[in-house]
Parts: C-alpha cells; structure tokens; sequence
C-alpha cells in the first residue's frame, strides 16, 4: 500500500514538472489569447449571424441523414440520433454560455472535458504534422529558385506555431485534468446526486421527452408532459438555476477577458 502511494505522488510530481514545461512554452498567456477570441467570436456571430443555430442544426441534420443512409442496424441507427441530438444540445450550450467545450470544464458535468481535450489535440496535431510537410515542400521550392512561395512559407509557419501552442494548451489542460481527476469524479457524483434530490421529476419528464423524440423537444413540449404540481415546481426551479448558473459564467467570463485587457495595456 505504501509503495502504491509512493508511485502515486511519484506520478504527481512528475505531472506538475510536466505542467512548468508547458507553462514555459506558452500554455497559460496563450490561453488567455484563446479565450479572447472566443469571446470576440460569441459577440460577433451572435451580433452578426443571430441564426447561428438554426444554421448549426442544419448542418448536424445533415450529417445525421449522410450517416443513417449508411447505417446497416438499428442501433447504429439510434446512436447517431442521440448524438446529433447531444450535438445539438451542446452547440446550445457554447452559444448561451459562450464557451466553447474543448476548453472549458461544465462545473455540472466536470469529466466530459477528457475526452474533448484529447481530440482537439489530435485534431491540431494532425494540423501541425502537416504544417511540417508543407514548409518542408515550400522550402524546397524556395531553394530551387521560386521566390513566389516565400509568402506561403510564412503563413504555414504561423499556422504551425498556432497549431503548436494548441496543442502545448490541451497537454497543459490534459495534464491539469490528470491531477484533480478524482475530485472531479466526486464531485460530479456529488452534484448528480443533488439534481436527482432536487429536481428528479422534472428531469425525468426532460429525458423522456428528449428520448421519444428524434428531434430536440421545445419548452413547451416538455411543460405539455407536465403533469404533477411537484414536476411544475421543479421544472420551475431547474429553469432559474440553469439561468443563474449562465449568469455567473457570462460573468466570470467577462471578468477573465477583463484582466486580459488590463495586462495587456499595461
């Protein structure tokens, strides 16, 4: 038992020698970057491009039929439903909390970030190995004489070094997720737990209703399944809290962006 605990604060430890390394290549000040233009990004489609979403759902439908046509089960069938339906479901979330969900932990449902992070790195590593291969292609063409290709050159090299400090941010996130894993275990249990206590009926009618249909229920198809005071009461509750708690991450947001600002003009 004490050799597992010695091999545990063994790992740590090196995780945090890990965390220094990414700080030191940029994670924590391009983050802050990143996080700035996510908010441009929220304040410009949603002053722009209002429909955003109607558009997004679109494309999800999209995809959803291409893959049904090529589904060969009813389960496989079944499974792309649900997971246009949870798409769609988190394509409304970025946009009411203006967070993207690759970068930025759901305090209700902490553990989903992993497997987001993982992929938004293999996503910008994919970009960075290919970043690689073109300015290897483009040098050569350089070194044989054609100028022309200097300006080429230069934005892979910036889309390489965009690309490298993604995934420098998703190692340092990875990393930090690593060492505060089974915290967040518990205390995503610990809130579940809490909105069965609270709000169990009024979540019950919500999933029904999400599951028996192929699309996203409106609101007031789920109050068209109330039928109990209790149900009516909870659903109430749930609405102001799940409004308070978007509240506060605008908020908080706001506030992040903020002290950017303010760093930056110092």
């Amino acid at each position: 038992m004490v050799g597992v605990w010695f091999m545990d604060k063994l790992e740590r430890e090196r995780k945090k020698k890990q965390l220094k390394k990414y700080e030191k290549l940029g994670a924590v000040k391009f983050q802050k970057v990143v996080f700035q233009l996510e908010k441009w990004k929220y304040k410009f489609l949603k002053r722009i491009f209002p429909n955003s979403i109607a558009f997004l759902d679109k494309c999800c439908d999209y995809h959803k039929k291409k893959a049904l046509r090529k589904a060969k089960t009813k389960e496989e069938q079944q499974r792309i439903i649900e997971t246009c339906k949870f798409t769609k479901m988190a394509i409304r979330q970025e946009w009411n909390q203006e967070k993207n969900r690759n970068y930025h932990i759901d305090p209700k449902k902490p553990t989903e970030i992993y497997p987001y992070l993982e992929w938004n790195k293999k996503v910008h590593k994919g970009g960075l190995i290919k970043n690689m291969a073109l300015i290897s292609l483009l040098t050569g063409i350089i070194v044989l004489g054609y100028p022309i290709a200097i300006p080429f050159l230069l934005l892979e090299m910036i889309s390489a070094g965009i690309n490298f400090e993604c995934v420098n941010i998703q190692n340092y996130s990875i990393t930090r997720y690593q060492l505060v894993e089974d915290h967040l275990k518990l205390q995503e249990e610990r809130r579940q737990r809490e909105a069965i206590k609270n709000y169990g009926e009024a979540s019950s009618v919500i999933h029904k209703c999400i599951a028996e249909k192929e699309e996203l229920p409106s609101m007031s198809e789920i109050i068209g399944r109330i039928q109990t005071k209790e149900q009516l009461r909870e659903l109430r509750e749930l609405i102001i809290r799940e409004q308070a708690d978007r509240n506060i991450e605008i908020d908080r947001g706001n506030q992040k962006c903020n002290q950017l600002q303010q760093l930056q003009q110092k």
